[in-house]
């Protein structure tokens, strides 16, 4: 099939950024930080380079990436395509906290 691409799913939390600039995790109306995921679609714009790197949803949400992990092209509709990625990157406190929460 011609129009097949590659699929990735990612794990990310979606953050804001606090008076300083700097970004913090989003916390949802009970207080709890949660993993959500998307994963690339047919036009998604940029390049996945490592965790801590943020990508815009297609509802232009800021998302800090956690993880990644491949996806099987006939799964695609499982998940949520993101719009793009973005050359922006949180700090290393930022996400060891993200993997702290993927991981529990």
């Amino acid at each position: 099939m011609k129009d097949k691409y590659e699929v990735n799913k990612y794990f990310g939390i979606p953050v804001t950024t606090n008076n300083s600039g700097d970004y913090v995790l989003k916390a949802d109306d009970h207080g709890d930080v949660k993993i959500h995921t998307w994963r690339t679609g047919k036009h998604t714009k940029g390049k996945f380079k490592q965790p801590g790197q943020m990508l815009l949803t297609e509802n232009n949400l800021m998302v800090m990436i956690v993880a990644s992990e491949k996806m099987a092209f006939k799964d695609r509709h499982s998940e949520v395509p993101l719009q793009r990625f973005t050359s922006e990157f949180a700090n290393e406190e930022l996400v060891q906290q993200g993997i702290k929460i993927l991981n529990s």
